[in-house]
């Protein structure tokens, strides 16, 4: 996906792990924020102008 000039991506994706030594499952949620070009400061704050989300259902 491009993201236009002055506007900003959300890209989010989930992990599960194993435990090396242990029945336990580890979790993790990685959210990258892109800006392209000259933004303001507060651009994050909003609403995103483009999204990816491949957050999946993890048991």
């Amino acid at each position: 996906m491009r993201v236009p000039r002055g506007e900003w991506l959300r890209w989010q994706v989930n992990y599960r792990f194993a435990a090396r030594y242990s029945a336990n499952w580890h979790y993790r949620l990685d959210t990258l924020n892109i800006a392209y070009g000259s933004v303001p400061p507060d651009i994050f704050l909003a609403e995103p102008t483009n999204v990816i989300d491949e957050r999946m259902h993890l048991r």
